[in-house]
């Protein structure tokens, strides 16, 4: 499969409409997360660098003792040497055996050995304790900018993918701290250390070990250069794959009616084929580097074996320290083996940190304010000045006008993406508007923070969604609390005329945990409208100045609708409120409905008045009953 069907697919997937994630409204698309080329790996690496600053002595002790380690490893072969020219003496020259000098050898190396060992011991210790530390931080860090992104990005991002960034991608960022960084200082320390001792013992046969350098240098620079991109395409089409994996999980029953498990399967075989396809070149460009390497080495190798020998024959190098360098030509081999077995490890990292490090850069939701709101004091006046606001380039909302009195209940109808839940979308903050101002209480939203400005209102949204974890959490979880409260603090009498006032109390009572029930992920243990109940009850606890209720009863029976309806007036009884519904029969008693097209508000008036002017609404109204 060629390289370009993945861009071409890429492209054409940024233009098609999400069908699972979002909470309504028009111009949501999804997309990967990033792109398949890497940027700026000198810019990633220097990145990571300021991540371990917090860890900086934890880190510099385990580099201490790697290089230190590193160093004692050198010195091990000098010293067996040193043993082999004793012995060599013995039969050679009919000298005593120095057994002083031998046994001062013989402790020296073992304590080499332990140095080397316990070295090495606690720098992985240390290693693995600054690599679970940094990512703990990335973790933390990612945890923050995902409630700070603008709905933008997650309407543009897979969920799939978002999990492989989570997971995969600091998992493989974390192997390489531990292990990738250690390997390379260590590596590089040996080389140097090992090259010295070389030129020490025999500069010609030093010279002729080190040709082995620039060619293998050019060697893993050229396969560097090619795998980057190689590595960077497996990490975002794993993000990919898992996306769809994903979406055919959460839609099986969509797949299943509908019959198009032929048609994903294809598609994701395609998908599977084209990561076989840059898994298979990036192994091969991976593996090829050692067989060649140990190509190159060992020709090398057999070239010093022979003029080694030559050397020791004639006088003019000792057998042992012969040996010492055979030894220390053997270590050359193994920074090269380390560099050129780990460098697809380290490229991988940097594609994946590369990916995180985008994740985290980002844009953030503009915090054009800093004032702290009092929700007990607003009264709820609600007032939109021109506002002008586009997913795209094309503005759905042109002008649009609209004040709400304090108190009043808005009920809002239209055909689907007329602008809807944008509307209330755009009153949460959720997008950012690109022109006019909407004000709360005579003041523009836009002087408060994002988190405060939100404890104004309490919302239920037409997708629905509780966490796992108890009923009762859920419900408590829309109530306003401090910093230093939990879930656990909410009184269980609030959470219970919550469940009342949504008429959720009666199914609860029945289960057999209560409201200690155990919902599992996606609460697939209840039916849709019992999570429907559930998180009206959640607003409900919340009993904010300005409601929004955006389809609330749309999976509930007729009967309990109305009873929902007497407890949705009883909570908006003091409070203004949003109503948006395709059932018109259930906004008859609202204060003043509008209704929109196309972004535009094309008709305002109470039931009666909409029905006596016979215009939209009428039409709208006429097309539910008959």
């Amino acid at each position: 499969m060629n390289t370009e069907h993945i861009d071409n697919k890429e492209k054409k997937e940024e233009n098609l409409p999400s069908l699972s994630k979002g909470v309504g409204g028009a111009g949501r698309v999804s997309g990967l997360l990033a792109s398949s080329k890497t940027k700026d790996a000198k810019g990633t690496l220097f990145r990571l660098f300021k991540n371990l600053a917090s860890f900086k002595w934890l880190f510099l002790s385990a580099i201490i003792l790697t290089l230190s380690a590193s160093i004692v490893q050198v010195l091990i072969p000098r010293k067996i040497g040193q043993i082999i020219n004793i012995f060599t003496a013995l039969f050679t020259k009919d000298a005593a055996l120095d057994w002083t000098l031998l046994r001062g050898i013989g402790i020296t190396l073992l304590a080499l050995y332990l140095f080397n060992f316990l070295s090495n011991y606690i720098s992985s210790i240390l290693m693995v304790r600054v690599s679970q530390s940094v990512i703990k931080s990335l973790r933390n860090q990612m945890q923050v900018k995902l409630n700070s992104l603008t709905l933008n990005y997650f309407d543009r991002s897979s969920a799939g993918d978002m999990v492989s960034l989570l997971s995969n991608d600091l998992d493989n960022v974390a192997n390489t701290l531990q292990s990738g960084l250690t390997s390379s200082l260590s590596a590089l320390v040996l080389l140097v250390g090992v090259i010295t001792m070389m030129i020490i013992i025999n500069p010609i046969l030093a010279f002729l070990s080190m040709i082995v350098i620039p060619v293998s240098y050019f060697m893993v620079k050229y396969l560097v250069g090619k795998a980057k991109p190689i590595f960077k395409k497996n990490a975002n089409l794993t993000g990919a794959f898992n996306g769809k994996i994903e979406e055919a999980y959460i839609g099986e029953d969509i797949v299943k009616h509908y019959n198009i498990g032929a048609d994903l399967k294809t598609e994701l075989s395609a998908l599977n084929e084209e990561l076989y396809d840059s898994e298979w070149k990036s192994s091969l460009v991976s593996f090829v580097t050692r067989p060649a390497g140990d190509l190159i080495l060992n020709s090398n190798y057999v070239l010093l074996a022979i003029l080694g020998g030559r050397y020791v024959i004639n006088g003019v190098l000792s057998l042992g320290g012969f040996q010492a360098f055979l030894q220390y030509t053997q270590m050359l081999r193994g920074p090269f083996n380390q560099v050129l077995g780990i460098f697809n490890t380290i490229m991988s990292a940097l594609a994946s940190a590369e990916r995180v490090f985008e994740f985290l850069d980002a844009e953030e939701i503009v915090e054009l304010g800093d004032e702290r709101m009092d929700a007990d004091a607003i009264r709820g006046e609600i007032e939109f000045d021109e506002v002008e606001f586009g997913y795209t380039e094309n503005l759905l909302f042109d002008g649009v006008d609209l004040k709400v009195k304090p108190g009043e209940q808005l009920a809002i109808v239209g055909r689907s993406g007329a602008g809807k839940t944008t509307l209330v979308n755009l009153l949460m903050r959720f997008y950012e508007i690109s022109g006019g101002k909407i004000y709360i209480d005579g003041k523009d939203s836009k002087d408060y923070r994002t988190e405060e400005l939100r404890k104004a209102y309490s919302m239920v949204l037409q997708d629905t969604w509780l966490f796992s974890g108890s009923i009762r959490d859920n419900i408590a979880y829309g109530a306003d609390i401090s910093g230093e409260e939990d879930l656990c603090d909410v009184d269980l009498d609030r959470i219970k005329e919550a469940a009342e006032l949504a008429r959720a109390d009666s199914f609860i009572d029945c289960l057999p945990e209560g409201y200690d029930t155990i919902l599992t992920e996606g609460a697939s243990n209840i039916s849709r409208g019992q999570v429907q109940l559930l998180t009206i009850a959640r607003a409900m606890i919340k009993k904010a100045p300005i409601i929004i209720l955006d389809e609330a009863t749309s999976s509930v029976d007729t009967r309990t609708e109305v009873l929902i309806q007497h407890g949705l007036k009883e909570l908006a009884a003091n409070s203004t409120s949003f109503v948006i519904a395709h059932r018109l029969s259930t906004i008859r008693d609202a204060d003043r409905i509008i209704v929109m097209d196309s972004g535009t508000i094309v008709e305002v008036g109470t039931h009666q008045e909409l029905l006596d002017k016979n215009g939209y609404y009428a039409e709208m109204y006429k097309a539910g009953q008959a």
